[in-house]
């Protein structure tokens, strides 16, 4: 690796522009290369972003391509697995977009790949690497608010119907729960741990409404563990929601304000509020995830302890199960969970 993270943007989509916004702030990454099905709309993202002396190119191009060490791949749902395991198997680091894929059988077959080939895989989950989170997580170790005891957290807004969007197409793998619903599963799985992703599953409870074209427009879940404890969360592309998450304890709690995006975090003690911790993003947030792939490639890694492997795949089974207790199966899937291109 050279002293600079070269990226190749695989994609060049709405979020491919948000994601290399954080790149041109960083201080030793940049975007080297970009691809897409059609090269010319990579050429046009190039012009657009003032990357003059960035290749373009098909996927192919961009996977095989010397000035890349890592890819961020930012393709529709459906794509992921074939187009991560294109630059997996040509030695690239991926950042694979969220949810890692499709379904479990789908990221068991992508983060084989990645460990055959000796290579670094990351899924960009985002939300999991900003400061704010982090913060949070550190005073859930720390143990000040106690034992954790409930979760209430809800990601929605309201978009208006249409059956080519990427949002409610099942040829995209549409839906609230794959787009953002892995959100509030991910912080389940920070605030609960092996609780959710551990070997036995929690008990699950979902509520649903469809969409004319078969996906879920709204998804209710709710996880209850051994415990007692209790994780109650909401997704939504039909109805805007409050996108504070609330981690109750035994002793105090928790608020992070637009959890997904966080900049704030705040702790309490009974109804007495402790600390405000503010994190004002270096660009839009996008950067953190890119720094922890920077790291990861330095040491040699090959996932990230932040957010491994097995997890991915573990939150993925949960929604695997919450489709299909919803009665959501995309086209070319042949089950639930079972997705006929995986290999």
């Amino acid at each position: 690796m050279t002293e600079t993270v070269r990226w190749g943007i695989l994609g060049p989509g709405a979020i491919a522009r948000t994601f290399a916004t954080a790149v041109d702030a960083l201080d030793g990454h940049e975007v080297t290369a970009t691809g897409s099905r059609d090269p010319d709309r990579a050429r046009a993202f190039n012009v657009e972003r003032g990357y003059g002396a960035a290749e373009a190119g098909t996927y192919a191009d961009l996977a095989g391509s010397g000035a890349v060490d890592a890819v961020y791949v930012a393709t529709p749902h459906s794509g992921h697995l074939e187009h991560a395991a294109l630059a997996l198997r040509q030695g690239k680091a991926v950042l694979c977009e969220k949810p890692l894929a499709v379904n479990a059988s789908e990221a068991r077959s992508m983060c084989g790949i990645a460990q055959r080939h000796g290579v670094l895989l990351m899924e960009a989950m985002w939300s999991r690497f900003l400061p704010a989170t982090r913060q949070a997580a550190g005073w859930l170790k720390a143990g000040a608010i106690g034992e954790p005891r409930r979760l209430d957290c809800s990601f929605g807004f309201s978009a208006e119907f249409d059956a080519e969007s990427r949002l409610y197409d099942p040829e995209l793998a549409g839906g609230s729960l794959l787009d953002i619903g892995c959100y509030t599963l991910s912080l389940a799985a920070l605030v609960f741990g092996d609780a959710v992703t551990g070997p036995e599953a929690p008990e699950l409870e979902v509520e649903c409404e469809l969409a004319l074209t078969g996906v879920d427009r709204h998804c209710g879940m709710t996880l209850r563990f051994p415990s007692g404890a209790e994780a109650h969360l909401e997704s939504s592309t039909c109805r805007q929601t409050d996108h504070t998450a609330v981690i109750e304890g035994t002793e105090g709690h928790i608020e992070i304000h637009r959890f997904w995006r966080a900049r704030r975090t705040v702790l309490y003690r009974g109804d007495e509020r402790v600390v405000t911790a503010e994190f004002p993003f270096l660009a839009n947030g996008f950067e953190y995830q890119a720094r922890e792939m920077e790291r990861l490639l330095r040491e040699g890694a090959r996932e990230s302890p932040l957010l491994p492997h097995a997890e991915s795949i573990a939150l993925l089974e949960l929604m695997d199960e919450a489709r299909r207790r919803m009665g959501v199966r995309y086209p070319f899937e042949s089950a639930v969970g079972v997705t006929q291109q995986a290999s």
